[in-house]
């Protein structure tokens, strides 16, 4: 996957997952984004061909301040490699920006084939809810009431 293309994977989930959190809580969030990027270190065993891992980089669980896209992206891409999957979920907000967690995997590939999520359309990224509060789920897990999207900080 070029740059490019990584970059236009990384608007196309922020483009679903921005509108769908915001249909799930009470906040007004801005159309504006920032990133916060955090890569874990955590590798499995017996890497695969085409698998890479960066065990020396000094950003390995490190979480950065709130940067633009294209600063996640530069951030993101080693050796022309990209981590295999990467969830992203709107973690905060202010009155000028909206906050989006990239919670990234250890491993890296060039190859299309080691990324995860192809079938959300925008490899690697999966994007996920805010945290829920237990009382906005009925007993099918669907959510019924909206809520704060700092519940869990207050």
């Amino acid at each position: 996957m070029s740059k490019e293309e990584f970059y236009n994977n990384l608007i196309k989930a922020t483009n679903t997952v921005y509108p769908f959190t915001c249909e799930m809580v009470t906040n007004k969030l801005p159309s504006q984004f920032k990133y916060v990027v955090r890569i874990y270190s955590n590798f499995r065993e017996g890497l695969e061909e085409g698998e890479k891992t960066f065990p020396d980089v000094k950003k390995l669980n490190q979480t950065t301040a709130p940067i633009k896209a294209k600063e996640a992206i530069e951030i993101l891409w080693m050796d022309y490699a990209i981590p295999e999957w990467i969830n992203i979920q709107v973690k905060d907000y202010d009155e000028n920006y909206t906050y989006l967690a990239l919670e990234c995997c250890g491993r890296y590939s060039k190859l299309e084939e080691h990324l995860y999520h192809k079938q959300e359309g925008y490899p690697p990224f999966h994007s996920l809810s805010p945290a829920l509060p237990p009382e906005s789920l009925n007993e099918d897990d669907k959510v019924i009431l909206k809520f704060d999207i700092n519940w869990n900080k207050k």
